[in-house]
């Protein structure tokens, strides 16, 4: 049986516990899986602030990409949803960057 979404979310919040911010593990073991979570990321932003459907949708397909890049990373007998949900969760992590970035340069560049 598989665990609930509400069960692997609260793994996934130790994923990056004492990991120091400069680490990139993902860069460091599939730098393309990496890629495709950045462009995810910026695609995701973009749909967010524009409400834009298309950056929606492309979002969605680098996710699936770089979820695929994962599994083919960990072997066939790993369970599709994993990588999937690791996947979709680093482009969430990698979205907030993003946009914690661009909100303390915004600050940065008012005072």
């Amino acid at each position: 049986m598989m665990n609930d979404i509400r069960t692997m979310r609260n793994i996934n919040r130790n994923l990056f516990k004492g990991v120091p911010a400069t680490a990139n593990a993902l860069e460091e073991y599939d730098s393309d899986a990496a890629q495709l979570v950045r462009e995810a990321a910026q695609h995701l932003v973009k749909a967010r602030r524009d409400n834009d459907p298309q950056a929606l949708n492309e979002a969605s397909n680098a996710t699936f990409l770089a979820a695929a890049e994962l599994l083919n990373q960990a072997g066939g007998s790993v369970y599709v949803r994993f990588p999937i949900m690791v996947a979709a969760r680093l482009v969430e992590l990698e979205a907030a960057l993003l946009i914690a970035t661009a909100t303390n340069q915004a600050e940065g560049q008012s005072t």
